[in-house]
């Protein structure tokens, strides 16, 4: 198959979704984990399929192809033209592989907390992949709940990731997974609304926006960004270093610069003029700024964080190879391409942006131009990654964060 052809086919005929991921949680309101996205997905008419597989798991023995595929991901992060899944249309196609694909991940802890006790049990669960955050790959794999990958077996990963995914301090040495997609916590302003450009974490400290700065709620992202802006590089951070963050945070609060709090609905207050400047997700904002164009998103010069949503197989997964010859397909540059045109997150094959780049379709070629979805290397080279908390430092953690936004 010409896939450039079916790509350019595929984009053509579909309708311009405008919608992301976290887009759809944005414009209903609900923070990650806030409530399960059925009834949302069913009114926008977008079906969540069955949690369940009607039939009992396969028990081949995982050094075999089984012929079908468990697959659980996120709402909208996989390409869907017409009630069609082109990119599982192609992998069955090319390999005879059907995949049992179903949109059951809402968030990482409510979705983990559906599989902790099986697998805390050594008992399989019926996903053979799932995709969830790296801090909670990092989780995972430290509860050894994840199945190592066989490297021989997603030979396209080697050859074509982006060298930043590569041996990850979450997982050193993609021993258990892989990415799917990607984005970046910086910041996003409105310089029409700040009189100036912005460059700096701290211009989010800035007594001159006084109740127009908005900060997160994500106590990972906060807490990161504020960690950087201090010279304190995330992994390595001590619970000296925290208190001392909190300490910044919570000045920044008493002196009234930030007027709120937010989920996923900042991106909606930053549209309104609600606030000028905000902590801020890279996909939201390649997304407002169709209607926005002023918008502007910056990784702070003291730097932001690439959070990573990957590929894993549970341990004791019945279909493992079948997995691994999923993963293989997507870094095949034009089924990277193919996905990353719908779902425009980064992209974790830089060689998919020369494919898109040469689309007829206008928005294609916006896709492949925007830093957004193909960081330049500059930004690249200032992106860091969250800390791996064990149990006592995430409840240390949440708890001084807990004083920040609810004081």
């Amino acid at each position: 198959m010409d896939r450039n052809r079916e790509i350019a086919r595929l984009l053509a005929e579909q309708p311009r979704r405008g919608m992301t991921r976290r887009d759809l949680l944005r414009r209903v309101g609900l923070s990650a984990g806030a409530a399960s996205l059925t009834a949302v997905l069913v009114a926008c008419g977008i079906k969540k399929e069955d949690t369940a597989d009607s039939g009992e798991k396969n028990t081949l023995t995982t050094d075999e192809e089984v012929g079908n595929l468990n697959f659980a991901n996120w709402p909208l992060y996989i390409d869907r033209v017409q009630g069609r899944r082109p990119t599982l249309d192609d992998f069955t196609k090319e390999t005879g592989i059907t995949v049992n694909y179903k949109e059951v991940i809402d968030d990482n802890e409510s979705f983990f907390g559906t599989i902790q006790e099986p697998l805390s049990g050594g008992q399989p669960i019926e996903w053979d992949m799932i995709v969830v955050t790296d801090w909670m790959i990092a989780k995972m794999v430290r509860l050894g709940y994840l199945e190592e990958l066989d490297p021989s077996l997603i030979p396209n990963f080697t050859a074509n990731a982006g060298q930043i995914y590569k041996d990850p301090s979450y997982d050193p040495g993609n021993k258990h997974s892989v990415p799917w997609q990607s984005g970046i916590t910086g910041i996003a302003y409105n310089p029409e609304l700040t009189g100036r450009d912005l460059t700096s974490f701290d211009d989010l400290f800035d007594p001159a926006f006084e109740g127009k700065v908005g900060m997160f709620k994500e106590m990972r992202d906060t807490f990161s960004l504020t960690l950087l802006s201090m010279g304190i590089e995330p992994l390595d951070a001590t619970e000296d270093d925290v208190v001392a963050a909190q300490t910044k945070l919570i000045q920044q609060r008493d002196d009234g610069i930030v007027r709120n709090y937010y989920g996923n609905e900042y991106a909606d207050a930053l549209v309104r003029g609600d606030i000028w400047a905000t902590i801020a997700w890279s996909g939201d904002v390649f997304q407002l700024q169709f209607d926005k164009p002023e918008l502007q998103f910056i990784v702070p010069d003291t730097g932001g964080i690439l959070w990573v949503d990957n590929m894993a197989i549970p341990e004791g997964a019945a279909a493992p190879i079948d997995a691994m010859k999923f993963m293989d397909f997507v870094y095949d540059p034009e089924i990277a391409a193919q996905i990353t045109a719908w779902v425009n997150y980064i992209c974790p094959v830089p060689a998919a942006q020369e494919i898109l780049a040469s689309a007829e379709d206008n928005y294609t070629r916006t896709v492949a131009e925007s830093p957004l979805v193909f960081p330049t290397p500059e930004m690249e080279a200032n992106l860091h990654s969250y800390k791996d908390l064990d149990e006592e430092e995430e409840q240390l953690w949440n708890d001084l964060f807990g004083e920040i936004i609810q004081g």
